[in-house]
């Protein structure tokens, strides 16, 4: 009978920070500054920085294949971790490495963050196949942002006018078989048994409702990844204009949280059925 292997903590967390950060709703805000950003769907940097404090160690690899303006990258930065970001658009990169140039104190022994003006698809041009110890990312959301917002009258955000950007193509379906080819390659370039984070909110366009974070949940699944857990991101506060649905004819619920989807990569040789003892 061989011996079991011994395991290794997954972070460096207290048990006092680990129980606060189990609570399964979160209510990070954005700063001042991150609201201000020309960007239609960043997340904030103390959110990424949460997450990667539990899924990795310092000098582990995290990755955005969707960076936008850079919070995944600038939070690994700060953390002692390796960012790697990769953007479409050369707006949003120029954007996320002003960000970083602006943040002059930071720990000398991390290595710069690597960044990319590059389509996702192109993804294992840059990064080796079972290097990256971490991703977190939020895909683009179908050409939602290129429609004025319903709840809270905010005018249209379209990410680019690029043809390649996954957030023009109009058809679902073609949408979400481009999404899976691009997560397809993150697969391949993380190491088995680490994870894969996706941030998403659910789409209504005008009557037509998507549970978004179930068709992505059903596509990872396809890819290979395992379903690890789910956290509610709320953003209640953000949210300061909003006014009552469909009144008084068709009662629509105004979204206000999203779905932080929590994906791991088996192991090759571990079951899918885990055991809990």
């Amino acid at each position: 009978m061989k011996p079991s292997k011994k395991k290794e903590p997954l972070n460096d967390l207290d048990g006092k920070t680990w129980e606060k950060y189990s609570i399964s709703v979160w209510d990070i805000t954005k700063t001042p500054e991150e609201t201000k950003l020309r960007h239609p769907a960043m997340f904030p940097v103390e959110l990424c920085k949460r997450l990667i404090r539990i899924y990795t160690k310092k000098g582990d690899v995290v990755l955005d294949p969707f960076m936008g303006s850079g919070s995944t990258v600038i939070a690994a930065r700060d953390l002692e971790r390796v960012g790697i970001g990769i953007d479409i658009n050369p707006e949003f990169v120029n954007l996320a490495k002003r960000r970083l140039s602006q943040q002059k104190l930071f720990p000398s022994s991390v290595d710069q963050p690597r960044i990319y003006c590059e389509d996702a698809i192109n993804l294992t041009k840059f990064v080796e196949p079972e290097t990256v110890d971490l991703v977190i990312t939020s895909p683009p959301y179908w050409f939602v942002h290129k429609r004025k917002r319903t709840a809270d009258y905010k005018e249209p955000r379209p990410y680019s006018e690029l043809s390649r950007d996954l957030g023009n193509i109009e058809d679902y379906g073609q949408f979400m078989e481009s999404l899976k080819e691009i997560f397809s390659k993150v697969y391949k370039v993380l190491k088995p048994g680490k994870r894969c984070i996706v941030i998403v909110m659910d789409i209504r366009v005008q009557s037509l409702f998507i549970p978004f974070h179930i068709d992505i949940i059903n596509m990872m699944k396809n890819i290979g990844f395992t379903l690890e857990d789910i956290i509610i991101w709320d953003r209640r506060k953000e949210y300061s204009n909003l006014r009552p649905l469909g009144y008084p004819y068709v009662f629509i619920v105004n979204k206000v949280h999203e779905y932080i989807l929590i994906f791991r990569r088996n192991e090759e040789a571990e079951s899918r059925v885990e055991n809990f003892d």
